[in-house]
Parts: C-alpha cells; structure tokens; sequence
C-alpha cells in the first residue's frame, strides 16, 4: 500500500473562495500555521507559514465544501486538516518556486473545525471526516 499524507492546523486567512467544477464544488483556502522559539541569542522568533487547502465535495451537491465550509468556514477560525500533500512548482519574477497544497478528497482525508474568532465559538455539531466517497472527478 502506498500512502502520502499531511497534517496541516492553524488558522484560516481569508474566507474560502468556492467554485463548481462539473457539477462539484471545491473549496479554496489557506492556512497560517505559526511557530515561535527562542534563538540562541535569547531573542523570541516568530514564524508563519502558509498552506493552501483545496476541498472537494463528494458530487452530488453534498459533502465537505457544502455541510461544512460554505457554513462554517470564515477567517480567523482553527481547522484541522489531513490530506493529500500536492506540490506544485511556478515561476515568479524569473525564480521557480515550489509551494505545497493539501487536498482534501476521499474517505483518507479528515477536516475538523478546532475553534472560532475570539468571542465566537463553533456549532455544537462539528462535522468531520465528511470528505469524499467514490464519486471524486478526478
């Protein structure tokens, strides 16, 4: 058996954009996802990296991006997410460039919704593991 997985969680940046592809709908958004640690030279380093998410619904007008994301899914909010790791290579300004992508699709994948924007707090019923099923386009 072959399995390549990824683990990404942190907050969302910005609210996802959602578009049909045949008939499917599919969820984009990115995650920030910090790390901070003290130097060697005593000083507080703050890092934060970013990874773009792509969920899938699993046809049929249900799944993921329509129970979960459309609803749920604004900036600020925590998620936690497993999927399949895409990297993808570019070119900008004249330098390639290599970004990850994680893609949720399928009964491998999980997303949980962690927590809400200060003040805010998330539903009661927290969907998860609403990914896929054989009806994925692709």
């Amino acid at each position: 058996m072959n399995i390549a997985q990824m683990t990404v969680s942190g907050n969302v940046g910005a609210a996802p954009e959602i578009r049909d592809v045949n008939g499917t709908k599919v969820a984009n958004f990115s995650v920030a996802v910090n790390e901070s640690y003290t130097n060697k030279a005593g000083e507080k380093v703050e890092n934060t990296r970013w990874y773009r998410i792509e969920a899938w619904d699993s046809g049929q007008g249900k799944g993921l991006v329509t129970a979960v994301i459309e609803k749920y899914v604004q900036a600020g909010i925590t998620v936690y997410c497993q999927g399949t790791p895409i990297v993808e290579s570019y070119e900008k300004d004249g330098t390639k460039m290599t970004a990850f992508k994680l893609k949720l699709a399928g009964a491998g994948s999980t997303f949980r919704l962690i927590g809400g924007k200060k003040g805010e707090s998330t539903p009661d019923n927290q969907p998860s593991n609403d990914v896929g099923g054989d009806d994925i386009p692709f």
